[in-house]
């Protein structure tokens, strides 16, 4: 039996737990929910549900044998520094997804990730690892998300579409088929990209444009 270990108890963490508590491995006992991992100690404190404790912070943290971890910092960068501290220690992520995604069987999502809600998954879709996939997304066949990317709801990716590591869909944006955003670059809420950025780029509109940020 192992015991998850959820990094952020704040916003999207207590998502995460909601959404595990209804996966397979939480329901038949495989894995059993051990507790929060922040900073903040009275970050659960006033809020209505029934919530694991806050065993303190990441950074001073020792992992048990039977340990397993899930990062839920909705920021790509802290989810990458977060992340790869606990993988320092030897500490084992998991993915979690929602019972009600479709993920096609062929579909290759890595560790760590998230896929939330009525989300659909296509064939041969390639995800890196510690991704965030909310609700109502929908990706085509043969599409790409590197490492650490963060997909808000509602995003639709065509066909060999890639979304690069780091990278940020907001809300609404889309990728239509064979185009690309590259590394760390941000696409604006209810953006529509129809040519290929480069790394490091923020863009809105439809069509997506670069813009100053």
């Amino acid at each position: 039996m192992k015991h998850l270990i959820i990094i952020g108890a704040r916003g999207w963490g207590r998502e995460v737990c909601n959404t595990f508590k209804k996966t397979a491995p939480y329901l038949t006992g495989e894995i059993k929910l051990k507790g929060f991992l922040d900073d903040k100690s009275d970050a659960l404190d006033g809020l209505a549900g029934e919530w694991p404790p806050i065993m303190g912070p990441v950074e001073t943290y020792e992992i048990q044998d039977d340990d397993v971890f899930f990062c839920a910092m909705g920021d790509s960068h802290w989810r990458k520094h977060y992340a790869e501290m606990i993988e320092s220690k030897g500490g084992i992520f998991i993915s979690i997804m929602h019972p009600t995604a479709l993920v096609n069987t062929v579909a290759n999502i890595g560790k760590g990730c998230y896929v939330g809600p009525f989300t659909a998954i296509s064939t041969n879709v390639k995800i890196g690892n510690h991704v965030m996939i909310q609700s109502y997304d929908n990706f085509g066949h043969d599409v790409e998300i590197g490492d650490y990317a963060s997909i808000e709801s509602y995003v639709f990716l065509g066909g060999y579409a890639q979304v690069g590591e780091l990278s940020t869909m907001h809300t609404k944006s889309s990728i239509i088929p064979h185009k690309s955003v590259g590394k760390e670059c941000v696409v604006g809420f209810g953006s529509v990209v129809m040519r290929n950025f480069k790394d490091g780029v923020h863009v809105f509109g439809n069509p997506a444009t670069k813009i100053d940020y």
